[in-house]
């Protein structure tokens, strides 16, 4: 065989290869991209840092003006299931309690939400009188009588009777703290996560935030307000498969997108937010602090109910006024 000949096999031999090693590679990489939650569900968080998002914002002092401190500290819980769930001495709000030395109100509704499933609300969907928006509705004005008339449709009555007896017997002008933490209920239910032409839209998870947290503020502004996001959760279909909350869109966006919209939209309002999804529970450690795909063990309160606290009894700190 000429010497040519051979040159000429080694190189064709060469080529062959290659394209042989590319067709493998594009091959992977197609049925990783296709098999994409069934890839990262191999594959261990905790491998990774991830940088904690909280934002712990300062009060200024002029917003305690013609406010007259009772020099006890008052927090008032609002959200849902967190809350809600367990209300004995080793609920959140309990705990919260004995870790600030604090009187803790508990205001939490089950399954409620952080915006509106109807605007305007519904009379066929009168649960909208527990969300978000209505709470801060009915705090600002002291008119009860929508939640009042919406009661009887409530299937768990012990546990939003507990919250509507409190809510109403509140003085909010003793009130020193608000803590808001709803789980990944909007996510799970497929609510709008934002609405970027209407930042206060009522329909929409950050929507309904927003307006809550500029209408509290408004009518009592010495009150510092901490949004808790949601932890780590899984979304659950109709047949009862689970996915990663971290990377299953429903329409609106994966969790982390709420979580970061969340944030967003506090910060805003100039609210603290405190990161539970990756600060507290998260896709490393989730199976040691929940009971199912979205609802927390004792350990999973108490590890929220230490985050929160640390938060209280170090960070809240006042800064003196521009003008000042």
């Amino acid at each position: 065989m000429k010497k040519s000949t051979i040159v000429h096999i080694v190189i064709l031999s060469l080529i062959l290869l290659i394209v042989i090693i590319a067709v493998f590679r594009l091959v992977r990489w197609n049925a990783g991209a296709y098999n994409k939650e069934k890839d990262v569900a191999q594959v261990d968080p905790s491998e990774f840092d991830v940088e904690v998002l909280d934002m712990i914002i300062p009060m200024e002092s002029n917003r305690f003006a013609g406010h007259e401190d009772d020099g006890e500290l008052n927090i008032l819980c609002i959200g849902n299931n967190p809350f809600s769930d367990d209300r004995s001495e080793k609920g959140l709000a309990n705990l919260i309690a004995k870790k600030t030395n604090s009187t803790v109100y508990d205001i939490a509704f089950p399954d409620s939400s952080t915006c509106y499933h109807n605007v305007p609300i519904n009379p066929g969907f009168p649960w909208d009188h527990y969300n978000l928006p209505s709470v801060g509705a009915a705090l600002v004005s002291g008119n009860f009588i929508p939640m009042e008339s919406a009661f009887e449709y409530v299937e768990d009555k012990e546990k939003y009777r507990t919250a509507i007896d409190t809510i109403e017997s509140l003085d909010m002008n003793k009130i020193d703290v608000i803590i808001i933490m709803y789980d990944s209920t909007d996510y799970n239910t497929g609510r709008p996560c934002d609405n970027p032409d209407v930042p206060t839209d009522l329909a929409a998870f950050t929507g309904g935030l927003r307006y809550f947290l500029q209408t509290t503020e408004e009518t009592w502004p010495w009150i510092r307000t901490f949004v808790m996001t949601p932890t780590y959760a899984q979304f659950m279909d109709e047949n009862g498969k689970l996915y990663s909350g971290t990377i299953k869109d429903i329409g609106n966006g994966a969790l982390p997108y709420y979580v970061q919209k969340e944030i967003d939209a506090s910060i805003d309002c100039g609210c603290s937010v405190i990161d539970n999804y990756y600060g507290t529970i998260n896709e490393g450690n989730y199976e040691e602090y929940m009971t199912d795909h979205m609802h927390y063990n004792d350990k999973g309160r108490e590890l929220l109910a230490d985050r929160i606290a640390y938060i209280i009894n170090n960070k809240m700190t006042t800064v003196a006024s521009p003008s000042e």
